[in-house]
């Protein structure tokens, strides 16, 4: 049953992975293209965020690899809760720009 909610767990975060880089290749833009828009704090704030977060799930997917099996479960949780958070912050701020 572990198992099943950890593989479960690391298919939602390839999805949310896959859009978060679509989200962020529109936000990145947006800052690029439209200094009206990136001139917002919000903006560059969920950006610097996302790089950051992007440097520390590859050092806990890392973790996964190397660690035992029986950290699997907290650390793929982690990951996914986090990854959901920042995917959460990004679509509402696409959504605030109306762009």
């Amino acid at each position: 049953m572990e198992s099943l909610l950890s593989f479960g767990l690391t298919l939602i975060f390839l999805a949310e992975s896959f859009y978060e880089v679509r989200l962020y290749l529109f936000l990145q833009f947006v800052a690029q293209h439209h200094p009206q828009a990136a001139s917002r704090r919000r903006l560059q704030r969920i950006l610097r965020l996302e790089r950051i977060w992007n440097w520390i799930s590859w050092v806990f997917i890392l973790a996964l690899i190397i660690l035992p099996n029986h950290y699997s479960i907290l650390l793929v949780s982690i990951i996914t809760m986090t990854e959901t958070l920042i995917v959460r912050q990004m679509a509402q701020l696409k959504r605030k720009l109306n762009l």
